[in-house]
């Protein structure tokens, strides 16, 4: 199956399609709502999907709410003077329906248990971290498809792993010698205020080695240089260790989203943490 389209909708951006069977309001333009909320639920319709996903400024969320969109996470200065919600809108009961609710919950309680503790980011002396370029893109895409069954984005494919680059994601990267055995990037928004922590990837034979602690460290600081106030993350609410490695490092958690990716083969439910970097 083809990964879902990425299209543009007055100013706004969505990504839509039967792979993820939603639409994602990726990014919106302050002109085009309060309208789009109607069009978005309309192509929705056409296309049958069963779930539209919106990540919005809380000053656009009440049109939204009051054609029966959900709020199911918040994420305080994710915008330039304003908070950013997590909005979700389903067609079907059985999308919301978590079969795995039990399961969901344990993993956020040991997560919680471990809020603050931090996380080892210092690499043994045989691993190099660095900044990764157009260059790695195909060592990336090998590393994200030894990963992942399936993944929301095509990240599987260099083409589009540099064009990510081209558009302002910050990939780092951990080498042993010519080998790449893990990675993670910052999407940044286009208003420079937040950034997403996101494409962890770690090679099973290198994992417990602090390489996820070390990547998440090093793009923190990369991005706080840079001025971006507002860390956020949107992790598989299925993994312990994705999880407990964001509380460990102080994000807080915002809000589950129910069934929304298509990752590692299935629909998965996403946990939101955040952390506001203090000036």
């Amino acid at each position: 199956m083809l990964h879902d389209s990425i299209l543009t909708v007055g100013n706004s951006t969505i990504q839509m399609g039967a792979y993820n069977d939603r639409i994602y309001l990726m990014s919106l333009a302050a002109e085009d709502g309060p309208a789009i909320v109607d069009e978005i639920i309309n192509m929705a319709v056409a296309e049958d999907l069963s779930k539209i996903f919106a990540k919005v400024p809380e000053s656009q969320a009440l049109h939204f709410l009051s054609c029966g969109f959900e709020k199911e996470a918040e994420v305080p200065d994710m915008f330039d003077g304003d908070d950013g919600v997590f909005l979700s809108f389903y067609r079907y009961l059985w999308r919301k329906e978590q079969s795995d609710k039990e399961e969901l919950d344990r993993v956020l309680a040991v997560a919680e248990s471990k809020k603050g503790k931090g996380n080892v980011s210092t690499l043994p002396s045989s691993l190099q971290m660095r900044r990764l370029g157009p260059e790695d893109a195909h060592a990336l895409a090998h590393l994200y498809g030894q990963t992942f069954k399936t993944y929301p984005f095509p990240i599987t494919d260099p083409d589009f792993i540099r064009q990510e680059m081209e558009d302002g994601v910050r990939f780092m990267g951990v080498y042993e010698d010519s080998k790449l055995v893990g990675a993670a990037s910052a999407e940044v928004a286009s208003d420079g205020n937040s950034a997403e922590m996101t494409d962890f990837a770690v090679n099973p034979d290198y994992r417990k080695m602090g390489i996820a602690g070390a990547l998440l460290r090093a793009l923190e600081k990369d991005c706080t240089e840079s001025g971006i106030k507002c860390l956020f993350t949107i992790a598989r609410a299925c993994s312990y260790g994705i999880n407990s490695l964001f509380s460990k490092g102080e994000y807080k958690f915002s809000g589950q989203l129910k069934n929304n990716t298509n990752i590692s083969g299935r629909l998965e439910s996403m946990n939101i943490w955040y952390k506001v970097v203090e000036e």
